[in-house]
């Protein structure tokens, strides 16, 4: 009896990472005979990133205008345990694994590196890596989807993902805002190299934790 007190106190009591806490918060509103293949799928999620030495930091409670980023030295996933289904969970890992692996493994210019002076070239650039990395997000939502066999209503993407591709307009003012203040930085003498060096992403970099 005092060894399975003892277990359980440790379980009780062991942090857990970020990742697991939200599996845990989809496993709640899940029927239970899902969630012993969700836990197998996940935990091969969490080894294929950790095998291809990806490094993914989470930002809790952020309050910026995205759900992810790839920067030079890791992707950000923005308060995951507030998405709304697990296919969003995957879409966004996923879509920024992709831009890891454009600007890493396939040497693709990053266009918000500050190299680029003309904005219509470096917005097409950046477009296209976005309908990729898109495309890329999808293709996992569909494969784990298979895997697992949720019911729809538990593993569905938002219209906000599916839309994506149409909102290049809304996309193009905030990639010129983000240039505008690149050029300005570059101009007053300070160093600059990727969207990391950006003052208002400089203040984030300090409350990023592990998601493993």
């Amino acid at each position: 009896m005092k060894s399975i007190i003892k277990k359980i106190l440790r379980e009780n009591t062991q942090p857990q990472s970020n990742y697991q806490i939200v599996i845990d918060n989809f496993k709640r509103l899940l029927p239970n005979e899902y969630h012993k293949k969700l836990d197998e799928v996940f935990n091969d999620i969490k080894l294929f990133i950790e095998e291809e030495g990806f490094t993914v930091k989470v930002l809790n409670n952020c309050q910026v205008p995205f759900k992810g980023v790839r920067t030079r030295d890791f992707i950000i996933i923005c308060s995951p345990q507030n998405y709304n289904s697990l296919a969003e969970l995957v879409y966004i890992l996923f879509h920024e694994i992709r831009h890891e692996i454009q600007i890493g493994r396939l040497e693709q210019i990053n266009p918000l590196s500050g190299d680029l002076d003309d904005f219509e070239e470096l917005y097409r650039i950046y477009w296209n890596l976005e309908m990729d990395a898109h495309e890329y997000g999808l293709e996992w939502v569909d494969k784990i989807g298979k895997v697992i066999n949720l019911p729809e209503k538990y593993y569905t993407i938002s219209q906000s993902v599916t839309n994506y591709p149409s909102m290049g307009h809304m996309v193009r003012n905030q990639i010129e805002h983000i240039n505008k203040t690149i050029q300005d930085l570059k101009q007053r003498g300070y160093d600059y190299s990727d969207i990391s060096d950006l003052p208002n992403m400089k203040v984030l970099l300090d409350r990023l934790d592990n998601l493993f």
